[in-house]
């Protein structure tokens, strides 16, 4: 592994000019430029593949980046037919992904790749976006760098027969359970509840049964259909006007207010009361929907940047989303505190130290 950095990371972050962002000029001391350019390859959950495309965008037309190293954000899905290739550098001949050799799809295949490539010291991937901390299975090398708070509720279609409805954490956990199975049960109107998840492997998820439900819907009498996380058209159209489905509140501000491409299909994104917080989890209107849950709502978590130590390239990668005993990257110093906002998430606060970033 390289140890070999000594030179201060002073990063000013010029515009991501696929988003239109304009970032601040910030100083940063974790390692910084190595002379060695170097492939540095996120994967994973789709919650935060956005905001992630724009902070690597930004470190990659960065005049610090002199190296310089390629930050490469892999989307988790690809449209048919679409080949997505990562370059290769002096650790990795690079990997084209493809229908064929399809990309990690959530926070949990994102993790079992990068555990894979640290072990086979192959640096093919380096960084992991999660939605879900860390996990018993996690190798000791991982570290995971929450650098933002999102939120999960429930929603449904607001042209269907949960219109209106405010769920109680004992109702949501009686849908998932099949305890309860129509709509008219919690307040809606006369129809059966289609219970959707996301994808197998995505870390919504794995915290949404873990932290929110308690238990594994899986293991109920209860027909669990799934859907692609954060993405609403994924769900069958005959199957929306009755259906119950999970959504991240920041993909669903950014969505909503057209920062990102909108996959709601008309889903609103529901209250759930008795869980820490009783006020809806979004406020306003287009374009200007903001996060509204309290930080000590059940649904709520740490989005993270996750990395190991083992990797061949972990020092580029901390370079952009971690920080050192020396200080933060400018993800971690508050610079990119309006980026994280506009995507939907609530930023963090600083730390004593100024650290915007919590270490796990």
């Amino acid at each position: 592994m390289k140890r070999t950095r000594t030179a201060q990371f002073s990063a000013i972050a010029a515009a991501a000019a696929a988003t239109g962002l304009v970032f601040p000029g910030v100083a940063g001391a974790v390692p910084g430029p190595n002379t060695l350019p170097e492939v540095v390859t996120a994967v994973g959950a789709s919650t935060t593949y956005e905001v992630t495309g724009a902070i690597f965008a930004a470190a990659n037309s960065s005049p610090a980046n002199t190296d310089p190293d390629t930050y490469v954000n892999v989307p988790p899905v690809l449209v048919p037919g679409q080949v997505f290739p990562v370059p290769g550098d002096v650790f990795d001949p690079g990997t084209a992904y493809s229908s064929t050799n399809p990309p990690p799809n959530g926070a949990i295949a994102g993790s079992s790749a990068l555990a894979g490539s640290a072990t086979a010291g192959s640096g093919s991937i380096e960084v992991v976006r999660s939605d879900s901390p860390r996990a018993l299975s996690d190798p000791s090398t991982f570290e995971f760098y929450g650098f933002a708070r999102d939120a999960v509720s429930w929603a449904a279609s607001s042209a269907g027969a949960g219109t209106g409805v405010t769920l109680t954490l004992d109702q949501l956990r009686g849908i998932y359970s099949g305890a309860i199975t129509n709509w008219n049960q919690v307040g809606g109107t006369d129809a059966p509840i289609a219970v959707y998840l996301p994808q197998i492997g995505s870390g919504t998820l794995s915290f949404f049964m873990n932290t929110v439900l308690g238990f594994d819907p899986t293991t109920k009498p209860v027909t669990i259909k799934r859907f692609q996380e954060n993405d609403a058209t994924t769900i069958p159209a005959a199957d929306r006007p009755g259906a119950i489905a999970l959504y991240s509140v920041a993909q669903w501000v950014s969505q909503g207010n057209g920062v990102v491409s909108d996959k709601r299909a008309g889903f609103f994104e529901g209250t759930l009361t008795s869980a820490g917080s009783d006020t809806a989890p979004v406020s306003g209107s287009a374009p200007n929907y903001a996060p509204a849950y309290s930080d000590g709502f059940l649904g709520s978590s740490f989005v993270y940047h996750v990395i190991d130590t083992r990797s061949p390239s972990h020092d580029a990668a901390l370079n952009v989303v971690g920080f050192d005993p020396n200080g933060p990257s400018p993800l971690c110093n508050g610079s990119y505190a309006s980026v994280l906002a506009q995507y939907g998430f609530k930023p963090l606060p600083a730390n004593s130290a100024g650290v915007t970033c919590v270490r796990s």
